[in-house]
């Protein structure tokens, strides 16, 4: 099992997204997280070939953490 990381924004604890991580949109959409830097997640949608960029503060604001990518689990 993982422990996710996690970032306080504002006074809220969230979820620290991470490449390959799979994220949802409210409306039940799913994405894969591509590139996390400079404050920036890339990420790619479902069914669409092109990447989208969101600030992490809009981006932890706006979908739901499902589950960790392949190879991303933490190891004891």
């Amino acid at each position: 099992m993982f422990a996710p990381s996690v970032i306080i924004i504002g006074r809220l604890k969230v979820i620290t997204p991470e490449i390959s991580d799979r994220w949802s949109e409210k409306n039940g959409e799913m994405i894969t997280v591509s590139n996390i830097a400079f404050n920036r997640v890339t990420f790619v949608r479902d069914g669409y070939e092109y990447p989208c960029v969101f600030p992490l503060e809009r981006f932890v604001k706006e979908f739901t953490f499902e589950s960790r990518g392949q190879g991303n689990e933490k190891r004891a």
